[in-house]
């Protein structure tokens, strides 16, 4: 038949099973720039539109079911509308939502996290990911009193001008090096900034020694995804981050990890199961209990700049910083992820990961699976990649095809393949996921 054939007739059958979401979609556009509020939500040729949710499924407006693999994106992990976040919601909105002074549930949830997370000595809540890469980078540079940060290849850190650098740049497979010189992904970020970021490929300690040891007098801090999310879902070798952790503290640069996604990977996050301490941490996702949430935890010495205290503070301030529903939410989430939460969210993900890589090997297409705890990212390559350059070589217009067999199959996923697990979920529910991949593939194999 032929894969563009194929995938037009997918995108058809698309269209009539979700008519009343393309009219919304169609109305969305008269008034929301591009029919859309995050760009990571666009699919082509349009987005559900989702009327609600319920544990790990969610139901769209023309009344078609999905198992919810994405998740919101890995932040809810209990899955849509769990009894006790919801009621701590409620019982949190009938006091205020937000008010400009201390509140009792704020503590409460900076307790719980300093208990259970390594770094976390002190912490400040924030209200996304991005605010908590943003203050944590600006901390490690007014502690150490120097400008520069050092990122990943491929690694997404949120929206501000310093983190967009090199997310997903052009691909140079013949000189890959020229893909580590700092570049601006999209259009409106300042390029004068480059000469302050110093970009190197994941899972490689001695690219990272190379350029501490030419520049740790002007790197601040290298921050990291203990596995790199957005990339592709690519772990991180244990023996890497031991190694950053060693390294940076022999040429005095601060190690940063954004525990955004991978807290859920324990009790304590990536770092307590690795072992492996940084001096700073972003976090959000999970402990804003489906609410926008952001934080940034470390070192007491370090977190004190933020002490307003103190005559050279940083100012750091946000209207909606610490709210009530947002604290609530996130402390009844959190307390329902405990340890044995963990563990058996990494059992079932262990058996997906099984599942789909046997529906891979069965359908005859070349296709692995990357994963880090509960989350997982299928690839259309021989091997799993280890880094993001090797992550682009899979096969794109193969993903854009499952995505959509997927969908026709009740089993919503990400677009570039990530899937994120939610308590909620059963083995039956992995069945059926499973039973979804392999018919799924063996109908794309048939077209190849």
């Amino acid at each position: 038949m032929g894969m563009d054939k194929y995938y037009a007739g997918l995108v058809e059958e698309y269209r009539k099973k979700t008519t009343i979401s393309g009219r919304a979609f169609e109305k969305a556009k008269m008034f929301l720039a591009g029919g859309e509020t995050r760009t990571v939500s666009y699919y082509p040729p349009y987005p559900l539109t989702i009327a609600g949710g319920k544990g790990c499924r969610v139901y769209d407006v023309d009344g078609n079911e999905y198992i919810d693999c994405v998740n919101n994106y890995t932040s809810l992990i209990h899955g849509h509308a769990n009894e006790m976040i919801t009621n701590a919601i409620c019982d949190a909105a009938k006091k205020g939502t937000a008010i400009p002074a201390g509140i009792e549930e704020q503590v409460k949830l900076a307790e719980l996290l300093c208990e259970r997370i390594p770094s976390a000595e002190r912490v400040r809540f924030c209200n996304s990911g991005t605010e908590a890469t943003l203050f944590a980078t600006r901390a490690a540079k007014v502690y150490t009193g120097k400008q520069g940060i050092m990122k990943i290849l491929g690694g997404y850190h949120g929206t501000t001008d310093m983190m967009e650098y090199n997310v997903s740049p052009v691909m140079n497979y013949e000189e890959p090096e020229k893909m580590l010189i700092p570049k601006p992904d999209i259009a409106g970020v300042s390029e004068r900034i480059a000469d302050e970021i110093y970009v190197v490929p994941y899972n490689d300690l001695a690219a990272a020694e190379q350029v501490l040891k030419q520049h740790s007098r002007e790197i601040a801090g290298m921050i990291l995804e203990p596995f790199l999310g957005a990339g592709g879902v690519i772990p991180a070798k244990k023996e890497y981050l031991e190694g950053l952790r060693t390294l940076t503290e022999k040429y005095h640069v601060l190690l940063i990890f954004d525990e955004v996604q991978a807290l859920r990977l324990s009790e304590g996050g990536a770092q307590k199961r690795y072992g492996v301490t940084p001096d700073i941490s972003a976090f959000a996702k999970i402990i804003g209990g489906g609410l926008p949430v952001g934080a940034v935890g470390g070192k007491k010495e370090i977190m004190e700049v933020f002490d307003p205290t103190r005559k050279d503070h940083v100012t750091q301030s946000g209207t909606f910083n610490g709210n009530r529903a947002t604290m609530a939410a996130g402390y009844a989430a959190m307390i329902q992820y405990n340890q044995a939460a963990c563990d058996r969210l990494e059992k079932l993900s262990v058996q997906m990961q099984e599942r789909i890589e046997a529906a891979f090997k069965k359908s005859g297409i070349d296709g692995c699976v990357t994963r880090a705890g509960s989350i997982l990212n299928y690839h259309f390559l021989k091997e799993c990649p280890e880094d993001y350059i090797a992550v682009t070589r899979g096969n794109q217009e193969l993903a854009k095809v499952l995505h959509l067999e997927l969908m026709k199959r009740g089993v919503f996923v990400a677009p570039r393949g990530m899937m994120a697990l939610s308590t909620p979920m059963t083995e039956s529910v992995i069945d059926e996921i499973g039973v979804a991949f392999a018919d799924s593939l063996s109908e794309m194999s048939k077209a190849l």
